[in-house]
């Protein structure tokens, strides 16, 4: 028993407490034995990359072996199909109309362009339907057939001669009413542009003469 002095100086003897029943008492919280607490369940994907988690929670985008393991992936290029000789653009043929002479524009607005001349008629203007599309931003040469240059194949020889135009057509300075012949070198004036004529075939020479 525990022994204490009291007041006046007298030695007694006090009666030990017994101590309380902890089997009938209530456990208190911090008497309360500790148990490991469960981990959530999202603690099982903390070591796994944020992505790889995410697509292994969502059902529609499951994780693969790689991206749970940190692999890279390596992805081999698709194949390109091959293309058929059907698929090719065939490739223009330069002797269905092949040239026989040139226009070069040596003053006026396009100057310095080359405009080529074939068998036949070849009509001079600024629109798409012309065959020889003078359109530099001379609003002076009409947008369809204005003048004709013509190669007749036949007698090997060259024509000028005006078309619809409002604007005359001029041939080394003299105006132009009715065909008449032409020659390389020859300058043709429509509008604001002056064209210098340049002869390919002639008496001397033609595409059929190298006919194989």
């Amino acid at each position: 028993m525990p022994i204490r002095r009291r007041g006046d100086g007298e030695i007694v003897e006090e009666p030990t407490k017994p101590l309380p029943d902890r089997g009938s008492q209530p456990t208190t919280p911090s008497e309360a034995p500790t148990e490991p607490a469960s981990p959530p369940a999202d603690s099982l994907f903390s070591d796994a990359p944020t992505a790889a988690k995410e697509r292994w929670d969502s059902p529609t985008k499951p994780v693969s072996r790689e991206d749970r393991e940190g692999k890279t992936r390596i992805l081999s290029p698709r194949p390109r199909p091959e293309r058929t000789t059907e698929d090719r653009t065939p490739a223009t043929d330069p002797m269905a109309d092949p040239p026989v002479g040139w226009l070069v524009v040596v003053r006026g607005p396009g100057k310095g362009n080359v405009l080529t001349l074939g068998n036949g008629m070849n009509a001079i203007g600024r629109g798409t339907s012309a065959r020889v599309r003078l359109d530099f931003g001379d609003a002076n040469v009409s947008r369809a057939n204005h003048a004709r240059v013509a190669y007749d194949p036949r007698e090997r020889r060259w024509m000028l001669s005006h078309g619809d135009g409002a604007n005359l057509t001029y041939l080394n300075g003299e105006v132009v009413m009715a065909p008449v012949p032409i020659e390389s070198g020859a300058q043709i004036q429509i509008g604001e542009t002056t064209l210098r004529f340049q002869a390919l075939c002639s008496q001397e020479f033609d595409w059929p003469d190298v006919d194989d």
